[in-house]
This record gives structure tokens, C-alpha cells and sequence, in this order.
């Protein structure tokens, strides 16, 4: 009997918590988003990993899912205690602060 995990679940899997520092690179490269706190880490790297725009569309109006902005970055690494749950779904980096 083999047992099928859900994507949601293969994702809450490979959420890691970081700081900031590891994600610099992946922010000059313009790749990482930043994911508001009422929303689920791994709902929203489910609908990045399956295209689902209209949700993501939805998020992104609402301010909910947003590239960080410059100044928001100089928080951050000015901030080392920091920290962020962050999710991979090539090519992006999904940051949540904890």
C-alpha cells in the first residue's frame, strides 16, 4: 500500500525557517516574494507551483503577496533576529515573517 502525499502537504515539508542574510541573493536576482501573514505559506507555494493566477492575481490586488521593496530589505538586515519562514518553488523564494 503506498501512501500519496498532497502537494500542500510535500510543501509543508520543505518550509524552512531562515534569516535574511541567505535570502539576499535571491532578492538582488528579484526572485523572492513576500507573503502577508494571514495567508498560508504552503497554500500560496501550491498556487505558485500550479499556476494558479487567478488566486495569485487575487493575493497580489490585495497586497497580500508582494516582491519586498528596498526599504523593506534594509529592515530586514538591519534586523538579524529576524526570522522568515521561506518556501522554494523554482525560481521564486516565498518569505513569511515568523
Amino acid at each position: 500500500m503506498t501512501t500519496e502525499i498532497s502537494l500542500k502537504e510535500k510543501l509543508q515539508n520543505e518550509i524552512l525557517d531562515t534569516t535574511w542574510e541567505p535570502v539576499v541573493p535571491h532578492f538582488a536576482r528579484g526572485t523572492v516574494y513576500y507573503i502577508d501573514r494571514d495567508l498560508i505559506l504552503e497554500d500560496v507555494g501550491a498556487a505558485m507551483a500550479t499556476d494558479d493566477v487567478t488566486v495569485m492575481k487575487k493575493w497580489i490586488d490585495h497586497g497580500l503577496l508582494y516582491p519586498p521593496t528596498a526599504e523593506q530589505a534594509t529592515m530586514f538586515a538591519e534586523n538579524k533576529d529576524m526570522l522568515f519562514s521561506m518556501l522554494i518553488i523554482e525560481p521564486y523564494v516565498l518569505i513569511q515573517e515568523k
